[in-house]
Order: C-alpha cells, then structure tokens, then sequence
C-alpha cells in the first residue's frame, strides 16, 4: 500500500531530478532561512526531517530513528505544529549554523543520535 509519505517522497525526489537545488550550503545560514515565510520554513523543515528519516532507514542501523521521528514529528500525514515551533526557535538560538545542522540535531535530541550505532 502506498502512503500518503511514500508519495511525498517520490514526488519529491522527482522535483529534485527535475529541478535542482541552487543554494549552496556555502555561507548559507538559519538566519537566512528565518527570513523565509514560515510556510517557507515548514517546508525546508519538513524536507529535511523526511530526507533525514530516509537517511534513517537505509543505514541498516537507525530504524529506530526512523520509527521515532514518524512518532515526534508527524501526525499523520502533516508535521506537529510544535515541531516546526522547537526546530525554529533552535534556529534563532544558533543564527550562524547552517539550518540542516540545526534540522539534525533538534532530531537527535529527540530521537537518537546517529554516530556510535
């Protein structure tokens, strides 16, 4: 059965195909990314989290990463509102870091890190 994810996923990986990504991480911030709309943000945010969760799945040792951002971050098929709220206030906190980072670690705190599985 496909899902409403699975669909996101494969739409999105063909977006990318289509038409790639300009920005560079070079010098790229989350202050830059906190000028951006806040639908702007969820966006970045939520692509994130689901590339992340990909990540996740395909290392053969993070499936309990995957399994607990679906938990913490999803309800349903939309992202918790709260969610978007943490990863946004961790952005103002740390305006110079490039916004994956900060998108990372607020998962890792919640869900588990990635390094020493």
């Amino acid at each position: 059965m496909i899902t409403s994810k699975d669909l996101f996923l494969n739409a999105f990986v063909a977006l990318l195909a289509i038409h790639p990504q300009l920005v560079s991480a070079d010098g790229f911030t989350g202050a830059d990314l906190l000028e951006w709309s806040d639908e702007g943000q969820n966006n970045y945010f939520q692509t994130s989290i689901t590339m992340i969760g990909v990540v996740a799945t395909q290392t053969g040792n993070h499936s309990h990463i995957a399994a607990c951002i679906d938990d913490w971050y999803w309800e349903g098929d939309v992202a918790k509102p709260e969610n978007n709220e943490m990863i946004r206030a961790a952005m103002q906190r740390f305006p110079d870091l490039y916004p994956q980072a900060i998108v990372l670690a607020v998962v890792e705190k919640q869900c588990g890190k990635f390094s020493g599985s």
